[in-house]
């Protein structure tokens, strides 16, 4: 009893009453998200990853090693696009990196990107890309799913990469 009337036993219950209120914010605002949102996070965790395993290649679609510049050079290109083949936006055949180039300004550059698509994982797999048709709703729970395990991936992998 005499901690907590102290000045120190105050601070501390303060300081406890704060963490517990900032847990209880973040709590709710997880809550609060929509559907989008979490497509969203998912969708860049996803991208940070498919940047990071093929850091080492140059454009999937030209094969250029283009040099980093402020706003970043290099998108998570999709094969099959989002919006045509939502089902294939978390696939790792059919997402690799591209230069911002050949992505956003030239709609993906699908003829080359195939070409180095086949030779990077073979034509079956290319194929069977192209031939799988599917509906599929992402729930909530699907992508909060998604968004953890790409990000621990990205984590783990890049913490044995530095020892």
């Amino acid at each position: 009893m005499a901690f907590a009337k102290s000045e120190k036993g105050r601070k501390a219950v303060q300081k406890t009453v704060a963490r517990h209120n900032r847990e209880d914010k973040a709590r709710v605002r997880e809550k609060q998200k929509t559907r989008s949102q979490w497509l969203s996070e998912a969708q860049s965790a996803f991208n940070r990853y498919v940047r990071w395993r093929d850091r080492n290649d140059g454009c999937i679609s030209c094969g250029k090693h283009v040099q980093n510049k402020y706003g970043g050079n290099w998108d998570a290109g999709h094969f099959r696009s989002r919006g045509s083949a939502p089902h294939l936006r978390f696939h790792l055949w059919n997402c690799h990196k591209q230069c911002a180039r050949g992505n956003r300004f030239m709609s993906g550059n699908t003829a080359e990107y195939r070409i180095a698509l086949i030779q990077k994982i073979g034509s079956t797999k290319v194929l069977a890309l192209e031939s799988l048709q599917t509906t599929v709703n992402h729930d909530i729970v699907y992508l909060k799913r998604i968004k953890s395990i790409f990000t621990r991936l990205l984590k783990q992998r890049s913490k044995h990469e530095t020892r």
